[in-house]
């Protein structure tokens, strides 16, 4: 059975918009080939999973390609949808055939072991309304996107049972293009299928935690997202967001020196602020751009392209943003009525 990729249109660019202009951009050294995506070959019945390809050039550029699946014993191994999406089914070997217009690449995968428990998910458009004191928002836990060696999902699996414990609820920002969702934990309070964590649900609560990637593209939109809401809605006195820097992956682009974007490994937020040697260089190079393109790039990267009005620094006019370092130090990023305050703290800096 085949399955054909052409280029990605519509709501896939919500999630992936920037993945060609990053291959195109910065190709590692390499031979030329084939390069599949995540190299995890070994799945368990159930599991569901997006190979992404891409071709190394003669000049060694790396880059995004057309691509064709054919897998030999569709009865292990299955083509669904949507589009490019495969499914484990029984235990057993089975050959994936990936080629190009110009290549061919065999990989053989593998079904073994128990069943995956399904991850049961809701479109975002349907769910109107998370009340809670706190939430946990885990955004973008797929080893099939970006994070393909999942260097986040330590923190987020310690961050989601220490949620649970404390009777915090859960949600799962998911997607069905790229369904390989990493955490140890398949039964949050919500699962909401959004491709680039884009949302117009109205969240009521003191203090929401953010985990999962990418920093400054899907999770920022989320921040967008969620504060509109806040503030157009009976915003309180007072927000409180939290980022724990050892739970959230990010592009390796972002302040000087060498870039490494995707295929190479994502970094976590921690390893930004180590690589500046105090509170105010990390200040100036991490927090104030992520502040700034929240605020002013209302929706980042121009999607949705539908986003709810009026534009984010309109709601945000008047407010107080304060930055905390963990328990150590405190900037103020806008002045404002203090008794409208948005707190942004990061955690484990």
């Amino acid at each position: 059975m085949k399955s054909t990729r052409s280029s990605p249109t519509g709501v896939r660019l919500g999630y992936l918009v920037t993945m060609a202009l990053l291959v195109a951009a910065y190709g590692p050294p390499a031979g030329p080939g084939l390069e599949v995506l995540p190299k995890h070959f070994m799945l368990h019945p159930g599991e569901q999973i997006h190979y992404q390809v891409l071709e190394r050039a003669e000049n060694r550029d790396l880059r995004a390609v057309d691509y064709e699946f054919a897998v030999k014993n569709p009865q292990i191994v299955r083509p669904i949808e949507p589009k490019w999406v495969l499914e484990a089914m029984r235990p057993g070997r089975t050959e994936l055939v990936v080629r190009t217009p110009t290549r061919e690449r065999r990989v053989t995968i593998e079904v073994a072991g128990p069943a995956q428990p399904p991850l049961v998910a809701v479109p975002h458009d349907t769910v109107h309304e998370i009340v809670a004191k706190e939430l946990l928002f885990v955004g973008h836990a797929n080893l099939d996107g970006f994070d393909h060696t999942a260097v986040a999902k330590p923190g987020i699996d310690r961050l989601v049972r220490e949620a649970k414990r404390n009777d915090v609820p859960v949600v799962y920002w998911v997607s069905r293009e790229y369904p390989n969702w990493y955490t140890a934990d398949r039964h949050p309070d919500y699962a909401i299928i959004s491709e680039g964590q884009e949302h117009q649900i109205r969240v009521a609560a003191q203090r929401v935690t953010f985990v999962g990637g990418s920093f400054m593209f899907c999770v920022l939109r989320n921040v967008q997202m969620t504060l509109h809401g806040m503030l157009k809605h009976n915003a309180p006195q007072r927000i409180h967001f939290v980022f724990p820097a050892q739970a959230i992956w990010v592009e390796d682009l972002w302040g000087p020196g060498d870039k490494r974007p995707y295929p190479a490994a994502m970094v976590l937020l921690t390893t930004l602020f180590a690589r500046r040697p105090g509170d105010a260089q990390a200040y100036d190079e991490v927090v104030v751009p992520f502040l700034d393109r929240a605020i002013t790039q209302f929706p980042v990267a121009g999607y949705p392209s539908d986003p709810p009005v009026p534009p984010l620094s309109d709601l945000l006019e008047g407010w107080s943003v304060v930055v905390r370092f963990g328990d150590r130090s405190e900037r103020v990023y806008r002045r404002g009525d203090p008794n409208k305050t948005l707190l942004i703290e990061f955690q484990g800096v």
